[in-house]
């Protein structure tokens, strides 16, 4: 009785100790699933937590202020006045006496229409620095993102080369302990592996970096022990150059501002020399006292003979010149860009096409071959690791090819003010 009761308790236990093992398990793959963010999620992340993109938007707010500020009907202003009258002669009468004045000043069209429309334009150009933020934050977070992603393949790459070159360590060091190859070959398969674990911890810090920086410009709301959810960088073909560089005038948001800019200079322009025209106010009054009632109604005339703008038109002047030298700068800044990362986008692509299709292929077959004819005797060591290192450098090439690739695409398509991107920011309004 007693052996089944000790062995009843001992299958509880155990029970009971899988049991917690499966809930720590659980709890672990739920932390990790709850740490791990795709690349548009982190992007989602970042543009509520940016202080650019936030401040950006909050000076879209102040704007719509603004216009509505000039948009507004000068508001009206009221006298008010009471007292007594007493004669001096005696022969009227005395009694209270009060008066009223209403003067309601016109906002004539000549002034209204240009200070909207600088208000108006002004907002354009908020919001267009609002959508260049914003299309910014998505271009460094897609560029942190495959930096990440490219430390990642190194690491998986350098682990494979750690795990060949101590296969090949060790049965060197099983040929040289047999006296069937020299020390020097021994030596060599040492500096390899040696060589290979160096490259394998330094990839292991690169990633540590890489997600660090993925974590400034993300936020320091993710969590610091985050996990991303892999994702490969994607193979665009973009339109011809020339298709591109009409797109950047059409669409770019800092074209859009520039161009926001001048026509709030020359609308600024416009309201300053039109305020040297006559400003018009209609006023009515009435006068009250014991003996009569007096309305009169009028016109004040504001006339600048003393102040005639001059200053403020000669400011107004410059500043719209000023904005037209800047959309110029700026429209050849970014063709000049854009030419430079469509030359590199260019480079890419054909490192990419002929490492993936021709060199990676024949340092492969390359490879084979050297370690066929090591087995045999055919060739020695010093030719299979030759071939080994010709490889593995083929195959790092072709890593940094696809994410350098991946990184110019990312820079076009800022540049372009992709057109998915600007879907997206205005979808997530």
């Amino acid at each position: 009785m007693n052996q089944k009761h000790a062995l009843c308790h001992k299958t509880f236990i155990s029970a009971l100790l899988c049991l917690s093992f499966y809930i720590c398990l659980a709890t672990n793959v739920s932390a990790q699933t709850r740490n791990s963010y795709s690349l548009q999620e982190l992007i989602n992340i970042a543009l509520e937590s940016s202080p650019q993109v936030l401040a950006a938007r909050d000076q879209v707010r102040a704007i719509k202020g603004q216009v509505s500020i000039a948009r507004a009907i000068p508001n009206p202003e009221f006298e008010v006045s009471t007292g007594q009258q007493r004669s001096a002669t005696g022969s009227l009468t005395v009694g209270n006496v009060s008066s009223w004045a209403v003067t309601q000043p016109l906002d004539m069209p000549y002034t209204r229409y240009p200070r909207v429309n600088a208000a108006e334009a002004n907002l354009r150009a908020a919001e267009a620095t609002r959508v260049a933020f914003e299309i910014e934050t998505i271009s460094r977070v897609q560029q942190r993102f495959y930096e990440l992603m490219r430390r990642q393949a190194e690491s998986r790459a350098a682990d494979e080369d750690l795990s060949l070159t101590k296969e090949i360590r060790d049965r060197m060091q099983l040929r040289y302990d047999v006296g069937e190859t020299a020390r020097f070959e021994l030596i060599r398969a040492q500096t390899e592996f040696l060589n290979a674990q160096i490259a394998q911890e330094s990839s292991r810090l690169r990633i540590e970096q890489a997600r660090s920086q993925l974590r400034q410009v993300v936020g320091h709301s993710v969590a610091a022990d985050y996990a991303v959810v892999a994702e490969q960088p994607k193979t665009e073909v973009l339109p011809p150059l020339n298709i591109l560089l009409s797109e950047i005038q059409s669409q770019s948001p800092d074209i859009q501002k520039a161009r926001a800019e001048v026509e709030a200079s020359e609308s600024k322009l416009s309201f300053e020399k039109n305020s040297r025209l006559p400003r018009l106010s209609f006023k009515a009054s009435q006068y009250n006292d014991p003996n009569f009632t007096d309305r009169l109604y009028g016109l004040v005339v504001s006339i600048p003979i003393w102040d005639f703008k001059s200053g403020q038109v000669a400011e107004a002047e410059a500043n719209a010149s000023k904005a037209k030298n800047q959309l110029n700068a700026q429209s050849q800044s970014l063709d000049q860009q854009l030419e430079t990362a469509y030359k590199l986008y260019q480079i890419a692509s054909y490192q990419v096409k002929v490492l993936d299709q021709e060199v990676v292929e024949l340092a492969s077959s390359a490879r084979r071959i050297a370690e066929v004819s090591y087995r045999y005797g055919e060739r020695g060591m010093l030719e299979y690791l030759d071939a080994q290192r010709t490889f593995r450098a083929a195959r790092n090439d072709l890593i940094k090819a696809r994410f350098d690739l991946a990184t110019v695409i990312t820079e076009i398509q800022r540049l372009r003010a992709n057109p998915e991107w600007l879907a997206k920011i205005e979808g997530g309004k």
